[in-house]
């Protein structure tokens, strides 16, 4: 009897420490480190973004969360390297509406609408026409007068070709009847300094990232159905004559493939983040909204977004045979 009780002691013990390594297992890999891949270079719009929710994200995880900006080809790079990483919860990608929905249209690349499992609509902001502080131009009438006057001189730096901000230059090219001159770069940070090099005459950013560099830049219209109410002094383009609406939106996906739970566990995650004071701090001095979309509703919104812009892009002509 006393053998069978020291026996069942120990069979107990070691019962005991599998069930505790098995959690601790557990544990240990819900709790790997997260990389969120910005597609663009520190300081744009979508890593002001990111980097607001990155403390609450971690926070929630229980994990280390770094950002780690890849620029190039239009946002194309990142959120390519998101779409070929392993779907093991370890790497999501913070994916803007140019590289997630128009991008893939224009030419050919190693990602489309299907190659991603969709966790949040994390942003939703309004765009700006914006000019250098001491630009001769205060209004879109300035503009189009000047860009009539000289077909092709006005340089407008877009974010890539075929992002949001290009296809609202179109649209404003078309509906004013003008002719510019698209200067390609890889963010809004560079936009920026081509606008204060002289390189470019406008460009269109993020209403955040106007807002934190308002006292370099001067907005012509804001591209949107109404005023903001977080900077209601803005004019927009719809009083000027122009009824253009281009907000740009992002949200966090991953590689498709990863499991219900990770899914789950991330969209609460980025709705914590989105909730979570300090965003909303943050979001309230750049006196941008917020914005929130969970995973079934942002993917329903990211398809028909990819469908309704390949029609846009075919009607500029822009798509690839």
């Amino acid at each position: 009897m006393r053998f069978r009780k020291e026996t069942a002691g120990r069979l107990g013990i070691a019962l005991s420490a599998s069930v505790m390594m098995i959690a601790g297992n557990a544990t240990a890999q819900s709790n790997r480190p997260v990389t969120v891949v910005v597609p663009f270079a520190a300081g744009g719009g979508t890593d002001i973004t990111t980097r607001a929710m990155q403390e609450s994200l971690s926070d929630t995880l229980k994990a280390n969360v770094a950002v780690k900006n890849t620029a190039g080809a239009g946002g194309t790079i990142g959120v390519g390297e998101v779409a070929r990483a392993r779907a093991d919860g370890t790497t999501l990608g913070m994916a803007p509406v140019g590289p997630l929905t128009t991008q893939p249209h224009l030419r050919k690349l190693p990602y489309d609408v299907d190659s991603f499992d969709y966790i949040c609509l994390a942003y939703s902001a309004p765009t700006v026409i914006a000019v250098r502080q001491d630009s001769d131009f205060s209004n879109l009438e300035d503009l189009v007068a000047y860009a009539k006057e000289n077909p092709g001189e006005l340089t407008f730096a877009v974010q890539a070709i075929g992002s949001i901000p290009h296809i609202a230059g179109l649209a404003l090219a078309d509906a004013a009847g003008i002719e510019m001159t698209f200067l390609p770069v890889n963010g809004d940070g560079p936009a920026l300094k081509s606008l204060l090099d002289g390189t470019a005459d406008i460009f269109i950013p993020h209403v955040s990232f106007y807002t934190s560099n308002s006292d370099q830049l001067k907005s012509l219209a804001l591209l949107k159905d109404g005023r903001l109410a977080e900077q209601p002094d803005l004019v927009t383009a719809e009083e000027q004559g122009y009824a253009l609406d281009f907000p740009i939106w992002g949200g966090l996906v991953a590689p498709a493939g990863l499991d219900d739970a990770d899914i789950s566990k991330f969209e609460t995650a980025c709705k914590a983040a989105i909730d979570s004071g300090p965003f909303q701090e943050r979001m309230q001095a750049l006196k941008q909204p917020s914005a929130y979309m969970g995973a079934a509703d942002f993917e329903a919104f990211v398809r028909e977004k990819y469908d309704t812009n390949r029609k846009l892009l075919e009607k500029a002509g822009l798509l690839a045979n």
